[in-house]
């Protein structure tokens, strides 16, 4: 075997090694991949406080606690009862994992049970405020009832002597 015939052989030998090394380490060569879970994830409402108020109450301001809420631009809250569909917008305030927004008293005359939702608009450039009812481009949370009860007195009996 000549010189020449050693060194190729020599070289196909140590090229292989180093194809089976890097097809052992998975393969990447070099190429990393992330992924980040809060893309494109659906809101979700852990919870809501408070979960009820009385009728007649005036404008009042709830939290909303849960994950992968958007921004002021793009985020809103939907409010849906028997006789009405709103969407309070704007919000008092909003993190990824809580929001604020204010109930106009005007929802909260009669006694009512009504369906919450968080709805993210995923339409980037410009933001868009979303709509009610939900078009495809949005995402939707887990429905949370919000509850305006009946109110209740009580009175305290008159004591003389």
């Amino acid at each position: 075997m000549s010189a020449t015939n050693k060194i190729k052989w020599l070289g196909s030998i140590i090229l292989a090694g180093a194809l089976l090394v890097l097809a052992m380490m998975g393969g990447t060569w070099g190429t990393t991949y992330t992924v980040d879970a809060s893309v494109n994830a659906e809101p979700y409402i852990e919870s809501i406080d408070p979960a009820g108020v009385y009728a007649g109450s005036p404008n009042r301001l709830i939290i909303i606690s849960g994950t992968d809420y958007g921004n002021l631009n793009n985020t809103g809250v939907r409010l849906l009862g028997d006789t009405s569909d709103s969407l309070l917008y704007p919000l008092e305030s909003i993190s990824p994992l809580q929001i604020k927004v204010l109930i106009p008293s005007e929802l909260l005359v009669e006694p009512t049970l009504y369906i919450l939702t968080v709805i993210k608009s995923l339409t980037e450039y410009p933001p868009t405020i979303p709509t009610v009812p939900d078009p495809p481009e949005e995402e939707i949370s887990n429905p949370v009832p919000f509850t305006v009860y009946v109110g209740q007195f009580n009175y305290l009996p008159f004591i003389s002597r």
